[in-house]
């Protein structure tokens, strides 16, 4: 069976309901967007403390996917925004998978707003009784500027430079 028009449409929405029930902090939007058995995964997250090492995490069923929402939700207030790219998906109609860029936010004026964290999301989808749901979702956060390796093109370094405030926008070159 081929995916239709409505099942990328359909899927289009699941993600658009995860980061609005995530970011205005309805907790069960959220967790209705993943099925009963979904395993949702977190790679690379910048470390607890200072030199630590990145942090993983891994909830497996929606009641922990859920926990782990509250828990967010409560600690960043409903002043985080999730920015995802448009998907590719592929599938047969009765499942899927997909990838897309992420940006989380900070809302507001600056200096206080901006990215905050950038990565991607690999996911796969499952359709139960007529519905798209998350069968599994994983984030894995890109590097952080000071975990990036060099590039050695010159174009990076002098952008990698100037986001670090270290040349200004017209300085000499």
């Amino acid at each position: 069976m081929a995916m239709t028009a409505l099942d990328y449409e359909e899927i289009r929405q699941l993600l658009a309901r995860y980061s609005h029930g995530l970011d205005f902090t309805d907790i069960r939007a959220f967790g209705e967007c993943f099925a009963p058995d979904a395993v949702f995964s977190e790679k690379g997250l910048p470390p607890a403390s200072p030199g630590g090492a990145p942090t993983e995490m891994r909830f497996e069923g929606r009641a922990s996917i859920v926990e782990f929402a509250a828990g967010f939700t409560a600690r960043a207030g409903g002043h985080l925004r999730h920015w995802s790219s448009p998907p590719v998906i592929e599938g047969d109609g009765r499942s899927a998978t997909g990838t897309s860029f992420l940006m989380v936010l900070r809302p507001g004026a600056a200096p206080g707003s901006g990215v905050i964290l950038t990565g991607v999301y690999h996911d796969t989808y499952t359709k139960t009784d007529g519905k798209w749901y998350f069968a599994h979702r994983e984030f894995t956060a890109d590097p952080g500027p000071g975990d990036a390796p060099e590039s050695g093109d010159p174009l990076v370094a002098r952008f990698d430079a100037f986001v670090a405030g270290l040349i200004r926008q017209g300085a000499d070159r």
